[in-house]
């Protein structure tokens, strides 16, 4: 009974932090512009290259000593 109140607590507590965040994506889930083809590919290959320098500095960070 006790761990119910407390998970409803805590739900309620994620809820109130994390409502802010739903808000916005929901704001700017789509876009108000036109996106030429170019445009979309140009951000996708920006976007995997920054995943790429990420992973290259989580490598540098985990194998230096």
């Amino acid at each position: 009974m006790d761990q119910e109140k407390s998970a409803g607590r805590v739900k309620g507590f994620l809820n109130d932090r994390l409502r802010p965040f739903v808000e916005i994506t929901r704001k700017y889930k789509t876009p108000r512009i036109k996106m030429t083809r170019q445009v979309k590919w140009a951000l996708l290959l920006l976007r995997i290259y920054l995943i790429v320098m990420v992973l290259i500095l989580a490598y540098k960070f985990f194998t230096s000593v």
